[in-house]
């Protein structure tokens, strides 16, 4: 199968909010859980990563495999295509309404139970439930350009003790009696309520130093998010661009982003990280679900090296291979989504006004063929929008069909915050 192109922006937050505690399977049985095969110790799982978003391999009731974002602040496993339960003839029990970041007030799903999950290395669940959503929400197909069906997070943490690997692509879960850190891992505490975890962190911004508690989120792109309506003692950046932070179960999270000076965690710091502010509002019920702050995500955990041992209430961590790396965001100022029904197709959804793309004449609703030298079927999305945040000053030469008229386009990427 081609490798598709992955997300269009920073930011795609998948994280649930306001789903409510799932019951015990149909029959009044307590829920199983996940676990390892007898007598093993550890399973080491390889992952794909599609803008700082881990996906890994998910087989339901021994029937389909489907890949599913392994997301730190999911509190249910979700399968975003009902048409795929309705194939494996899930039995929904009630349908319930969620309330999630985004612009919508809130969203429809079916809880389904007594779910078999089965992840590499003969890991199995049994007894599951999981949340099966009325209509495709996130549009994870057009967003990543990737065909991922589901998210899963707390069944698998609460279960084992995860160590992510980034720069070798790599999960390792360990039974938590069977996991030893590594020498040069730090060793930091985290903080688990309701099935989500927490982090302590310093941000900095003009001399000013603040600690704030955040949400650590595996399913969400950005470095780092501040909510506005719960941090108004921090100094938040003055010069920012306004622009959609991303998708949540919700639609589009209007905001701002900008650049904090910095922010640490513990030993380990980061320069001019990027900081996502929701307007105000837009964020609230997510907010009121407990994020306190803000949530830290993809961005920046992949310059780590992190394990989650929820069991101890501890996170550990080293330094990755891309710990220096500087942030960045999108410097064409087009955003993009991949359509098609083979997810062959690169569609040009928005232009900043002012920014490269426009000033070359690159409009909504064009359809781009090749982004120098690269398209869906000789690369993917995710390594085509890395290469839109590559460099400021790097000349772009973009071939694009507009109706029945083949164009040829240039223009030289614009740091734009």
């Amino acid at each position: 199968m081609v490798r598709k192109l992955g997300l269009y922006c920073l930011l795609i937050n998948l994280t649930l909010f306001g789903a409510m505690a799932l019951p015990t399977n149909g029959h009044g049985q307590t829920k199983i859980g996940f676990v390892m095969p007898e007598k093993t110790k550890k399973v080491v799982i390889p992952f794909e990563m599609y803008n700082n978003l881990i996906v890994i391999p998910v087989t339901i009731n021994k029937t389909l495999t489907l890949k599913f974002i392994l997301d730190t602040g999911a509190e249910s496993a979700i399968l975003t295509e009902k048409l795929f339960g309705d194939l494996l003839g899930l039995e929904y029990v009630r349908q319930i309404n969620i309330n999630a970041p985004g612009i919508e007030d809130s969203l429809q799903a079916f809880v389904a139970t007594d779910i078999l999950m089965e992840l590499p290395g003969g890991i199995e669940g049994r007894g599951l439930n999981m949340l099966v959503l009325k209509e495709d929400y996130l549009e994870l197909n057009k967003n990543l350009g990737e065909e991922v069906y589901g998210i899963i997070g707390y069944d698998v943490f609460s279960r084992f003790t995860v160590n992510i690997n980034y720069d070798d692509y790599e999960l390792t879960v360990y039974r938590p009696e069977h996991f030893k850190p590594r020498r040069n891992d730090a060793k930091i505490p985290m903080e688990i309520v309701n099935s989500k975890p927490y982090l302590h962190m310093k941000v900095m911004q003009k001399g000013k130093e603040d600690t704030v508690t955040l949400m650590v989120d595996s399913g969400a792109s950005h470095a780092m998010l501040l909510d506005v309506d719960n941090t108004e003692e921090i100094i938040i950046p003055k010069e920012v661009i306004t622009t959609s932070l991303g998708h949540g179960l919700a639609g589009e999270i209007p905001g701002f982003l900008g650049r904090m000076g910095s922010c640490s965690l513990e030993e380990f710091s980061f320069q001019e990280p990027l900081v996502s502010i929701p307007m105000s509002g837009s964020y609230m019920k997510a907010i009121l679900r407990g994020s306190r702050q803000g949530t830290v995500g993809g961005d920046i955990l992949s310059r780590l090296n992190t394990t989650f041992d929820y069991v101890n209430n501890t996170f550990y961590a080293s330094k990755g291979n891309r710990y220096k790396e500087s942030f960045e965001f999108n410097m064409s100022g087009m955003i993009l989504s991949v359509v098609g029904e083979s997810l062959d197709s690169i569609e040009v959804t928005r232009v900043r006004k002012e920014s490269p793309a426009d000033q070359a004449g690159i409009q909504s609703g064009d359809i781009i063929k090749k982004i120098n030298g690269k398209n869906l079927y000789n690369s993917t999305f995710s390594s085509i929008n890395a290469l839109l945040r590559s460099k400021d000053g790097k000349k772009i030469r973009v071939v694009l069909w507009r109706g029945n008229k083949k164009m040829k386009l240039k223009f030289c990427l614009k740091r734009l915050i």
